[in-house]
C-alpha cells in the first residue's frame, strides 16, 4: 500500500511538472510572438527597448536561442544609422549571437545577422575598414548559404550587397537581381514554425527585386 501511495504521488508530482513546463513554454511563446510581431510596426528608434526586453527574456529561458538572436538583431539594425555608436551595438550584438549558438542556434540565420553587424561596422569608415569588415560580410554571406542553401535572408542580403557595390568591384544591378529572385522565391516556399522564428526580410526582398528590375530595364 505504502509503494502505490509512493508511486501515486510520484505519478502526481511528474504531470505537475509537466504541467509548468508546458505553461512556462506556453507563456515564453506568446510573449516571442508578442514582440516579434512588434518589430513589423514599431520604427528603428524604439528598437534599443525591444532589445532590451529580448535581453531579459534570453537571460530567463535559458534554452531557446531565438531570444538572444533578436537581442542581437534589434541592436544590429539601429547600428546602421548611428555610425558613433555602431561598434559598441554590435559588439554586444556578437555576445548575443555567441550565446544564441551555444544554445544551437540555426548557424545560417546567426550568421546572416554576423553579416549584417560586419557592414554596419564598415559603413563606419567604408575606405579603411574594407579590409575587415567587408571582407567579413562577405565570409558570413557565405556560411550562411552552405550552412542553409535555402535561406531567403542570406539571398537578399548578397543581393542589397551587390546592388550597391560599383560594378568595377564586382556589384552592379545585373550581379544582384538573380539573388533577388531567388530571395523572392525562398520566400514564399518558406515555412515560419514557430511562429516567432527569423521570418524578416520579405518585403525589403521584395522591393529590391523591383529595384533590379526596373534599373535593368533603364
Amino acid at each position: 500500500m505504502k509503494t502505490f501511495k509512493r508511486i501515486a504521488l510520484l505519478l502526481v508530482a511528474g504531470f505537475a511538472g509537466l504541467c509548468a513546463t508546458y505553461a512556462q513554454g506556453t507563456a515564453y511563446a506568446e510573449v516571442m510572438s508578442r514582440k516579434v510581431a512588434a518589430l513589423d510596426s514599431v520604427p528603428p528608434t524604439e528598437y534599443a527597448t525591444l532589445a532590451a526586453d529580448f535581453s531579459r527574456i534570453a537571460a530567463v529561458e535559458g534554452s531557446d536561442w531565438m531570444a538572444a538572436y533578436y537581442a542581437a538583431y534589434c541592436r544590429i539594425i539601429p547600428a546602421f544609422g548611428n555610425p558613433s555608436e555602431a561598434d559598441r551595438l554590435c559588439e554586444e550584438a556578437e555576445s548575443m549571437l555567441s550565446k544564441a549558438e551555444s544554445l544551437g542556434g540555426d548557424l545560417s540565420e546567426i550568421a546572416c545577422l554576423r553579416s549584417m553587424a560586419a557592414s554596419a561596422r564598415l559603413l563606419v569608415n567604408p575606405q579603411e575598414r574594407w579590409q575587415t569588415y567587408g571582407v567579413e560580410s562577405s565570409r558570413q554571406l557565405a556560411v550562411a548559404l552552405e550552412a542553409n542553401p535555402a535561406n531567403p535572408r542570406a539571398y537578399f542580403l548578397q543581393a542589397q550587397s551587390l546592388l550597391y557595390t560599383p560594378a568595377q568591384f564586382g556589384g552592379g544591378k545585373d550581379k544582384a537581381l538573380p539573388f533577388a529572385e531567388k530571395s523572392v522565391s525562398c520566400y514564399a516556399a518558406a515555412t515560419v514554425s514557430p511562429a516567432y522564428a527569423p521570418h524578416w526580410g520579405e518585403q525589403q526582398a521584395r522591393q529590391l527585386l523591383m529595384l533590379c528590375k526596373a534599373e535593368s530595364q533603364e
